[in-house]
């Protein structure tokens, strides 16, 4: 709820933190109260979710670019599935904008590495688990025989995926992967139904925006800083850069002032039972 998140970072600010974190559940709505919080001196990295205006923070703490995870999804179709592969999407709504950036960024590498591989449909599923099903189906059935791989980039989506390309009896002849939890799953990795889940690490993205907060903090990561090295603990090192260019459904993005978590995290079933999310 953005009223609530709003009224706790307000409550938050009047208790004078050094540094507040924030996850911004509405990208323009949240920008006055990180304005304040940073004009009274608080340092606000946001992660996750960015605000809409970057001067109203320090820094992002970006968990994946568009371009990263769109570029990761066409990877594992290309290594399972062949450079030539015949694929199709299961999305969740038509004007959604982060899956329509993320397969933005999937067409741009095809085009650059993988110039024979085809993108043969798209389905909607609405967010919703029957419906999600119903277009993997849909496509199944279409493409009987003709269909190298599915990939779903949405949590919704993916496990239904997995579920009908077993119901179909298709395990191991139609490739799938997505943007899902490793709880959800679990099973279906664990069968050999899919091989790759792709996300990325919360932990991971969490513990990296503390890391920034502390940089921020002491001096060492300046807010007007063109280009700096952020130490990261067990991470390493992180690049802080000023302005960073990306793929979006609504064209060329440049993000300001971010700091990248990395490539985007691949749950398989030597890793997937060492994570409870």
């Amino acid at each position: 709820n953005t009223d609530e998140e709003i009224r706790m970072i307000d409550d938050l600010v009047a208790q004078k933190p050094d540094a507040i974190i924030i996850a911004a559940n509405h990208a323009d709505a949240t920008v006055p109260v990180a304005k304040k919080a940073k004009t009274s001196g608080i340092k606000v990295i946001t992660y996750d979710a960015d605000v809409a205006d970057p001067t109203a923070r320090q820094w992002f703490v970006n968990q994946g670019t568009f371009t990263l995870v769109g570029t990761a999804l066409v990877d594992v179709v290309a290594e399972q599935a062949g450079a030539s592969a015949r694929f199709a999407v299961v999305s969740t709504d038509p004007g959604a904008f982060s899956q329509n950036s993320w397969i933005a960024a999937m067409k741009a590498q095809m085009q650059a590495k993988y110039p024979k591989m085809q993108l043969v449909d798209i389905r909607y599923g609405l967010g919703k688990p029957a419906e999600s099903f119903s277009m993997a189906q849909d496509l199944i059935n279409k493409f009987r025989g003709q269909l190298d791989a599915i990939v779903a980039p949405t949590v919704v989506a993916l496990p239904k995926v997995a579920e009908a390309v077993e119901q179909a009896g298709l395990t191991g002849k139609i490739v799938i992967t997505g943007l899902s939890t490793p709880n959800d799953m679990k099973q279906f990795v664990k069968r050999g139904t899919v091989k790759t889940v792709v996300l990325w690490n919360p932990v991971d993205l969490g513990y990296l925006a503390v890391y920034v907060a502390q940089a921020s903090l002491a001096g060492t990561l300046k807010d007007n800083a063109t280009q700096a090295k952020v130490p990261a603990g067990r991470l390493g090192t992180r690049d802080a850069i000023a302005s960073l260019e990306d793929i979006t459904a609504k064209g060329p993005l440049t993000l300001k002032n971010v700091i990248v978590l990395g490539n985007p995290f691949r749950f398989t079933k030597d890793n997937i039972d060492q994570f409870n999310f």
